[in-house]
């Protein structure tokens, strides 16, 4: 998420409505990863979903740029930056992780599934870091060759004839999603740079490429895609097509609408709190809310009481917390950044 990796910058010209779309898709995230039980989880579930789709979407569209060299330049400048931080946040989970198997017992077949061969084959190739607990990573790896594709395609002024491949990119996505959704496979197949971020990504650069013809457009229509796109995607969430989940096209269809209509309506001024959130934190959301989640799980099966109540309190606690200690974490940051330039100064 482009979403994840500009935290705590101020930028003179924003997108407001895109911070608030940033803030409540981190959010949902938070319940893909401790999902309410039932519809409603189902319905939160593919919300979050959806983010990560968008995300992708303004990935590829602050990316392009008209100029080939200036867009090396950007994608460069990101990719190293975004390097940093996902070697950072690795590390992070990996002492985490480790720290946890030794607390819980399981140090040994820690150490078993690191002699495991396919271990870091599929942790480069696939982000799969489920050895450390790190489901959220693997965002990070796609983006990671999402913007080496991309800064090829500039620097060898393919980007055009990229363009092209986008319906099949699009299909093969919606296949390999459909396939792990309706036979429950395993789900690191769908999210990889080839099946879950280029697609994406280059539409979001379509999309920024030919930006004045999607704006002709009227508004009235935008908005009516969207709506019907959207109603058919919770719809195909329930009700299976000859079996299949088919729910992915409309989650691709439904969350290109809306970006559409961000870019065309980008609001007037921050909304507080949840502009906020979404223009500062998105990174720190992500990249925390799953450890601290985990975190409010094991505390929760202390908590003596019914069931049900347990569920719903795991989901608020792990909303609230997943959200409220990464704020802390980013103000604590910028707290020793501005002590650090003090003493320099």
């Amino acid at each position: 998420m482009e979403l994840l990796l500009t935290p705590c910058r101020n930028v003179s010209t924003r997108n407001y409505t895109l911070d608030v779309l940033k803030a409540i898709f981190a959010i949902c995230i938070i319940l893909v990863h401790f999902p309410f039980e039932g519809a409603i989880g189902t319905v939160f579930s593919a919300i979050g979903i959806c983010g990560v789709i968008v995300f992708f979407l303004i990935t590829g569209y602050s990316s392009y740029d008209k100029d080939d060299k200036v867009a090396c330049l950007k994608i460069k400048k990101r990719f190293k930056r975004n390097l940093k931080v996902t070697i950072i946040i690795v590390l992070i989970y990996l002492v985490l992780g480790t720290i946890e198997r030794i607390v819980s017992g399981q140090f040994e077949e820690y150490l078993n599934d690191l002699k495991n061969p396919w271990l870091f084959p599929r942790m480069i190739a696939l982000g799969d870091f489920e050895f450390i607990d790190g489901s959220p990573l693997w965002y990070l790896v796609a983006l990671l060759y999402c913007y080496v594709i991309m800064y090829l395609l500039h620097k060898f002024k393919k980007v055009k004839i990229a363009y092209y491949f986008i319906p099949l990119l699009l299909l093969f996505r919606i296949g390999v999603e459909t396939y792990v959704c309706t036979y429950n496979a395993d789900w690191h197949i769908s999210t990889n740079v080839l099946a879950g971020g280029i697609p994406i990504v280059l539409l979001g650069s379509f999309i920024a490429s030919h930006k004045e013809e999607f704006m002709k457009t009227p508004l009235w229509l935008t908005f009516f895609l969207f709506i019907f796109s959207l109603s058919m995607m919770f719809t195909t969430l329930f009700v299976r097509v000859f079996d299949y989940d088919v729910s992915q096209i409309f989650k691709i269809w439904s969350m290109t609408e809306l970006f559409l209509l961000a870019i065309r309506l980008p609001g007037k001024k921050e909304v507080p709190v949840i502009g906020t959130i979404g223009r500062k934190y998105s990174l720190y959301i992500y990249l925390f809310h799953f450890i601290v989640g985990m975190i409010v799980v094991d505390l929760m099966y202390l908590f003596d009481g019914p069931e049900w109540t347990f569920d719903i309190l795991l989901q608020i606690l792990a909303v609230i917390f997943g959200t409220l200690v990464p704020i802390l974490l980013c103000e604590l940051n910028n707290k020793i950044k501005r002590k650090r330039n003090y003493k320099e100064a």
